[in-house]
């Protein structure tokens, strides 16, 4: 029986990426507003959009694992690894005119990253 903290999180991190994924695609320039992005040009459009379709395929791949742990596992840490990238991306732009977004989506991106670890490392164990 799969650990229920784990299963949430999971279910959680990948609709949650799917949602912010299909939004980023159908809606960007509303998506990227959310997200602390206010002034979306042409090419902030489309790498929106690349990286809502990257959300959508990691959000999908760790739905669709749910059910098996070691899939799961490696969904967890492609997660992790993206959101730390996300994380550090972000940092490099604290100190100029984005500090504000980029402070929002460090805020977002650490936090998930930690979270596909701890999940990562409990279905190590299991």
């Amino acid at each position: 029986m799969q650990d229920p903290v784990v299963r949430a999180l999971s279910l959680a991190n990948g609709a949650g990426r799917v949602a912010i994924g299909l939004g980023l695609i159908l809606a960007p320039a509303q998506a990227l507003s959310i997200l602390g992005f206010p002034d979306s040009d042409p090419g902030t459009v489309v790498i929106g959009r690349i990286a809502g379709i990257r959300d959508i395929v990691l959000g999908a791949a760790t739905v669709l694992a749910l059910g098996d742990p070691d899939r799961l596992r490696a969904a967890s840490l492609a997660n992790a690894a993206a959101d730390a990238g996300d994380a550090l991306t972000f940092s490099l732009a604290l100190g100029d005119e984005r500090s504000r977004a980029a402070a929002r989506g460090i805020a977002a991106a650490l936090p998930a990253s930690l979270a596909s670890l701890w999940v990562a490392r409990r279905l190590g164990q299991a």
